[in-house]
């Protein structure tokens, strides 16, 4: 068919045969079920809990003080860890909550162990004290007052009994649970001070304060040294402990097709996110997908691991590695012999441009596309552009990226290469997602990652919340379910205007000004980025777009906008797949409301803010390549 793509793409790409290449890793795209960003625990119950401990903790010390009670003085000990204890958790919760930055790939999620473990520490300490002051007590009695030790230990326990149970209802952070073991501490400390009250109250016998004080002390050891464990060995980098590293081991050597296993490591980036890394031998490369789909499929059905990277090995017969050199260098000698055909290497390609025959309504128009890269990688990126926008946006970030990836860069229709459409009314996001779900197609891959700006997440967000969608990793740029009034206003005022400069240097200069909230560029990066939205027609330097984008864009009315305000978000619920979400910091279209919802009511999302910018960071800069190339590694 003329105008396609003349390099056939197989359903499984695969790499040339090789030994070992150090780019050729595999992710599951089950990535989904466990993103990088970790689900924290919420937030308002520690905050609840801790005004709650604090505030009793003062009543019950001066109480403690006038009552010359050990067992009052220790559980208002209890209750000041316990308030120390859920400060220094809300804090690591509020620090977990950090997005990934290039010094921290991973975010900040260790953050809720650490201070587990230092929670658990803080509760040793305050347990042998009070250990040591009882045993004081024992040689020299101190005069206990019965009575106010039985009324402030009871509305103690009544206290600890209410911030339990608000803590109790987060049981998945390790954090939370040391902060848990503080105050289940500080209750059975309530308990022991009402019964040595009671005791001292009706029968004047003075002791019974400092035995129950070690009594209640020992008590909450076995909790304490089961947290310490816990956290030491996350921190640690141990196995996760419901996990059996041998079994694991076993059963990827027993799936078909891998020959050994080796440098297999186990352990969890954060907490209740395990993950594998690791060597496969296999007999040949282009076998590695289908083993991958095994692998990943074992992994998370017997052991609940899917974040899952290895490295391929080719093993060549019984003679072990054969270099990548030697196999070049046979093949020449067995060329030159007549033995062998050579065989034409694989093109890579700098931006060519090739057309997918599409469907609109009962018509076919083509979209283009331009690629970058080897089209046998089957390591997938799609950039998608914004509404006035085309593909050449990401030249700067494909050629960085096409020796990791097979970078596709599609004109929406309507747009550079594109056909335009005849019933303008058709230039919406279903159309686009429709349109995209044939390019995949017609490139045959399986799973891609995915990087939108402004129009572009858009069209992501509806294709990601699609069943069996293809998507691995998406980054969303600067868009959002809710686009905010001013940006609309701002958008209007320019799509489909009349733009028409008959110098390309005037004209360049007006898309450099529409383009100026984009961030500050170099003249020649300003070039590189908005120099292909011009084209020559009739002597007159305009827009690459067709001004139709415009007609449905126009027609929007407020309750139209509410509803599809609504869809959106119920599609961005819907997915189940690590997102990042890129904000320029001083955007206004995007707002940082906004961005907070997106990471509430969808626990695979985590966001970052690009300092100095608005609507919409173009990703030419070094440093948010450098982000992209973190976040889809």
């Amino acid at each position: 068919m003329s105008g396609f793509h003349h390099h056939s793409h197989s359903k499984k790409h695969s790499h040339s045969h090789h030994k070992s290449d150090p780019t050729l890793h595999a992710h599951k795209q089950g990535d989904a079920k466990h993103s990088h960003s970790k689900e924290i625990s919420n937030q308002n119950l520690l905050l609840i809990a801790l005004v709650l401990t604090l505030g009793f903790s003062g009543i019950e010390g001066a109480a403690a003080y006038f009552a010359g009670s050990l067992a009052l003085i220790s559980d208002a000990g209890h209750m000041v860890t316990d308030a120390a204890a859920l400060g220094l958790a809300l804090l690591a919760q509020i620090i977990a909550r950090r997005p990934p930055s290039p010094k921290h790939s991973f975010g900040f999620g260790r953050a809720e162990a650490l201070a587990a473990f230092v929670n658990g520490i803080a509760m040793l300490a305050l347990v042998a004290w009070i250990v040591f002051e009882a045993i004081g007590r024992f040689y020299t009695p101190h005069t206990v007052d019965g009575f106010t030790v039985s009324v402030v230990a009871a509305i103690g326990l009544v206290m600890n009994i209410i911030v339990a149970w608000v803590l109790s209802h987060d049981k998945h952070s390790v954090n939370t649970r040391a902060a848990l073991v503080h105050v289940m501490g500080d209750l059975l400390g309530s308990v022991g001070a009402l019964l040595a009250g009671l005791i001292i109250q009706f029968t004047g016998w003075m002791p019974a304060d400092a035995l129950l004080s070690i009594f209640v002390s020992l008590l909450i050891l076995k909790s304490t040294f089961s947290i310490l464990h816990e956290s030491y060995h996350f921190l640690m980098e141990g196995v996760p402990l419901h996990i059996d590293y041998l079994q694991v081991g076993v059963d990827l050597k027993n799936v078909p097709g891998v020959l050994a296993v080796h440098d297999l490591h186990v352990w969890e980036m954060t907490p209740s996110f395990p993950a594998l890394i690791g060597h496969i031998e296999i007999g040949h490369m282009q076998d590695w997908p289908v083993i991958m789909s095994r692998i990943n499929a074992v992994l998370l059905e017997k052991h609940g691991i899917d974040h899952v990277t290895l490295q391929p090995e080719e093993v060549h017969g019984g003679e072990g590695h054969v270099h990548h050199e030697l196999f070049e260098e046979l093949s020449a000698l067995q060329a030159e012999l007549g033995k062998a055909e050579v065989i034409p290497p694989v093109r890579i390609y700098q931006g060519e441009t090739f057309y997918v025959d599409c469907a609109s309504g009962d018509t076919t128009h083509r979209m283009a596309y331009h690629v970058w890269g080897d089209p046998n990688n089957s390591k997938v990126l799609f950039c998608v552009h914004g509404l006035t926008r085309r593909g050449s946006d990401f030249k700067t970030l494909a050629e960085s990226m096409c020796n990791e990836y097979y970078v596709v860069c599609p004109d929406i229709v309507g747009r550079g290469d594109s056909d335009h459409l005849s019933n303008p009314m058709m230039y919406a996001v279903p159309q686009y997602v429709s349109d995209i779900a044939c390019l995949v197609k017609h490139l045959g891959v399986s799973q891609i990652d995915w990087l939108g700006t402004s129009m572009g997440g858009l069209i992501g967000m509806i294709y990601a919340a699609m069943p069996h969608c293809p998507i691995r990793r998406m980054i969303i740029n600067d868009v959002g379910p809710k686009i905010e009034p001013e940006a609309i206003k701002r958008l209007g005022s320019y799509v489909g205007q009349p733009f028409e400069f008959s110098h390309r240097a005037e004209a360049l200069e007006r898309a450099n000004a529409l383009c100026a909230s984009f961030g500050e560029h170099t003249p020649d990066e300003w070039e590189t980025y908005n120099g292909p939205m011009l084209i020559e027609r009739n002597g007159m330097w305009v827009m690459h777009y067709d001004p139709n984008i415009s007609v449905p864009f126009a027609s929007i009315n407020p309750i139209m906008a509410k509803a599809g305000e609504m869809a959106m978000w119920h599609a961005f619920k819907n997915i189940h797949i690590p997102m990042l979400i890129v904000r320029g910091e001083v955007s206004d279209l995007l707002s940082a409301k906004t961005v907070a919802e997106m990471c509430k009511v969808n626990s695979h999302a985590r966001s970052i803010e690009i300092p100095g910018v608005g609507h919409a960071p173009a990703f030419i800069k070094r440093e948010q390549i450098a982000l992209a190339k973190e976040f889809f590694r």
